[in-house]
C-alpha cells in the first residue's frame, strides 16, 4: 500500500497494543483512520471490480484452421535427388542427402522429407513462394550455415505434419512462414534468432495501416506437436496469436533465466520464450497497437527458459489448460491488456514478477509463483499515483489454488483487487517497504480462503466493507520461517493454515469461517499466539511493538512494486 510520509507517521498514533484486542473498524469513509502499519486498514471500498469477458480464445480457434495431418508418401511422389526449384504442383520426396536450396515456385506443392538432410551452405534450406505443406516420416534434418539466414522460409501457410522427427538449425529464424502450424510432428529447433516466427509480410509494403485481421495469418498454431527450442531470439514469435492444443512445448531463450534476478537484469533481458504481437506495417516499420494479439494455452505440457518474458502478449493470455513450467528474466506471464486462468497449472519457479496484466482475472487452476519483485501485479505501463486507483486495472481471483513467495508485494494491484472464491496463500516480502498485499484502490475479500504474511510496515487490509471478515495479526516479534500457523475454532482444531517460507510479523487471515462474534485463535505449530473474537469485517489483533520511529520511513513511504514494468 503507497501511503505518504505523515500517513506513516500518523498511523503509529492509532496502533493497538496487546494481543487479543479486537475492533470493528468505522463505517464512513471519512472517518476511516489506519489503526498502524503493523495492523494496516483497508478503508471503505467504493468501487468493485468485476470480471471481463474475453472472446479471444473463440476467434483464434475459428481462424486457425482444422490442420492436415500426416500421410504416407504417395507412389507418384516425385523423388527429388537434388537440390532446386519445383515448378510444378504435385506431391514430392526428399530421400537421403542433398546439397543446396529446395525452392518452391508453384502452388498446391506437398513435401515429404522420408529420411532426409538438406544442407544449404549458401541461402535457405527450404523455401516457398506459396503455403506448403511438409510432412515427416524418418529422422530428418534441414540446416543453413550462411549468415543470418533462415534454415525454412514460406511465403504463405506453412503446415508441418507426420510422424517423424525434424531437426532444424539456422543462423538466423529456423521457421518463419505467414502462419505456421504444426500438427503430431516433432521438432528440434536451434537458431541464432527466433525458432518459430510468423509474420505477415504484405504488410511492410502499405502506405497506410491496415486493420488488424487473424485472416491475414501471422499466427502460430501448434496441434499435438512435440517442439524443443534454443533461441538466441524469441523461441516462438507471433503477429497475430499463438494457441496451443496438446503436446509439447520446450523453449530455452539466450540462455535462460539468469540465477539472480535484479530491476537492473530484468530490464536488460532479451528473448521472449513465447510472444504474441506487435505487428509492423510500411517502410518505417510502425506497429500496431491492438488488444487483440493473442496467447491461448489450452493443453498440453510447456516448459520455458527465458532470458526475458517466459510467456508475452501485446494483448491478451488465457490459459485454460495444460502444465506450464517457466524461468524467465523478466515477467513469467506477461499480457498488455487482460490475463486470465481459468484452468490447468502454472509454476513460475525463477522471474522478476510472476504474473502481470493490466487486468489479471483468475477463475481456476493451479497457480505458484516465486518472484524478485511482485508476484502477482495489475499494471497497464502508467506511472502509479500513491493513493489514487487505477480503474484500468484490477485483480479479480474467483477461484483457483493459489500460491505466491515474493521479495516485492506479493499480490499488487494499481487499481482494485477483488477475491471472491479459491485459495490464496502468500509469503511476502521481508523487506517492509513492500507488503504481502497491496492495492493503489481497495481490496475486497467476499469469499475464498486468504492466508498472506508478511513485514510489519506498509500493511494493507481488506477494505471494512467486504462481505467475509478477516484477521489482522501483529505479532510482536519475529514469526520463523517453517512455522505451520493455523486459525483454529474455540474447540482448538485448525480451521485454515499455512506453513511460511520466511519470518514474517503480519499475519491477515480471511475465510468463511470467521463468523462475527466467533472465538478463535492463531496458533503457531502447537504455541497459541493469540486468540480473539471477531466483531466485524476487519478485526485487528496484535501490536505495532518495534515499528521503529516515524522519521525512519523514507518520504513517500512505498516500496518500487506497484509502478508496474514492461
Amino acid at each position: 500500500m503507497k501511503k505518504s510520509f505523515a500517513a506513516a507517521a500518523l498511523a503509529l498514533l492509532f496502533a493497538l497494543v496487546g494481543c487479543g484486542q479486537t475492533g470493528e473498524q468505522p463505517a464512513g469513509k471519512e472517518e476511516f483512520q489506519n489503526p498502524g502499519d503493523s495492523l494496516g486498514g483497508g478503508g471503505y471500498a467504493d468501487y468493485t471490480p468485476s470480471a471481463t469477458v474475453s472472446e479471444s480464445m473463440e476467434k483464434a480457434e475459428s481462424a486457425a484452421p482444422t490442420p492436415e495431418k500426416g500421410a504416407s508418401v504417395p507412389e507418384n511422389a516425385t523423388i527429388l535427388s537434388e537440390a532446386g526449384k519445383i515448378d510444378e504442383s504435385g506431391n514430392y520426396v526428399v530421400r537421403g542427402s542433398l546439397a543446396g536450396t529446395v525452392s518452391v515456385k508453384a502452388e498446391n506443392v506437398h513435401l515429404f522429407l522420408d529420411g532426409a538432410s538438406v544442407l544449404a551452405e549458401e541461402g535457405k534450406a527450404i523455401t516457398s513462394d506459396y503455403p506448403l505443406v511438409l510432412t515427416l516420416s524418418g529422422e530428418n534434418a534441414v540446416e543453413t550455415t550462411a549468415a543470418s539466414t533462415n534454415a525454412v522460409s514460406c511465403d504463405g501457410a506453412l503446415t508441418v505434419n507426420g510422424g517423424g522427427t525434424l531437426l532444424v538449425r539456422s543462423t538466423k529464424n529456423a521457421v518463419k512462414a505467414n502462419s505456421i502450424c504444426i500438427a503430431e510432428a516433432t521438432l528440434d529447433i536451434e537458431a541464432t534468432g527466433d525458432g518459430l516466427h510468423a509474420e505477415i509480410d504484405a504488410y511492410d509494403d502499405l502506405t497506410s495501416a491496415p486493420a488488424f485481421s487473424y485472416a491475414d495469418g501471422g499466427w502460430v498454431l501448434l496441434d499435438g506437436a512435440n517442439v524443443t527450442i534454443r533461441s538466441g531470439d524469441d523461441g516462438v514469435q507471433a503477429d497475430t496469436f499463438v494457441l496451443m492444443r496438446g503436446g509439447k512445448l520446450d523453449v530455452t531463450t539466450n540462455g535462460g533465466a539468469p540465477q539472480t534476478i535484479t530491476e537492473a537484469s530484468s530490464d536488460s533481458g532479451d528473448g521472449k520464450g513465447v510472444k504474441a504481437g506487435a505487428i509492423d506495417w510500411g517502410a518505417d516499420g510502425a506497429e500496431i497497437l491492438s488488444d487483440e494479439y493473442f496467447i491461448g494455452i489450452q493443453s498440453g505440457e510447456v516448459t520455458v527458459n527465458s532470458n526475458d518474458d517466459a510467456l508475452h502478449s501485446d494483448g491478451k493470455m488465457e490459459i485454460a489448460g495444460g502444465t506450464l513450467a517457466v524461468a524467465a528474466g523478466d515477467d513469467g506471464l506477461h499480457a498488455e491488456a487482460l490475463l486470465t486462468v481459468t484452468g490447468g497449472s502454472i509454476a513460475v519457479s525463477r522471474c522478476y514478477e510472476g504474473l502481470e496484466a493490466a487486468k489479471v482475472e483468475i477463475s481456476g487452476g493451479q497457480i505458484s509463483v516465486t518472484s524478485a519483485d511482485d508476484g502477482i501485479n495489475a499494471a497497464d505501463g502508467t506511472t502509479a499515483i500513491p493513493g489514487n486507483a487505477n480503474n484500468n486495472c484490477h485483480i479479480v481471483i474467483s477461484g483457483g489454488d493459489i500460491y505466491v513467495n515474493a521479495e516485492g508485494d506479493g499480490i499488487d494491484s494499481n487499481g482494485s483487487m477483488l477475491i471472491s472464491g479459491g485459495t490464496v496463500r502468500v509469503d511476502g516480502p521481508t523487506n517492509a517497504m513492500n507488503a504481502a498485499l497491496d492495492a493503489d484502490g481497495n481490496i475486497l475479500v467476499n469469499g475464498g480462503y486468504l492466508f498472506a504474511c508478511g513485514p510489519i510496515g506498509m500493511v494493507q487490509t481488506p477494505a471494512n466493507n467486504s462481505a467475509q471478515n478477516t484477521v489482522s495479526f501483529a505479532y510482536s516479534g519475529n514469526i520463523a520461517a517453517g512455522t505451520v500457523l493455523s486459525l483454529a475454532g474455540a474447540d482448538g482444531n485448525a480451521i485454515f493454515s499455512h506453513e511460511v517460507k520466511k519470518s514474517c510479523r503480519s499475519v491477515i487471515v480471511s475465510c468463511p469461517e470467521l463468523v462475527k462474534n466467533g472465538s478463535f485463535s492463531i496458533l503457531g505449530g502447537d504455541t497459541v499466539l493469540c486468540t480473539f473474537t471477531v466483531s466485524g469485517a476487519i478485526t485487528t489483533v496484535g501490536s505495532a511493538g518495534g515499528m521503529g520511529r516515524p522519521g525512519s520511513m523514507p518520504p513517500g513511504g512505498f516500496g518500487p512494486g506497484g509502478g508496474g514494468r514492461h
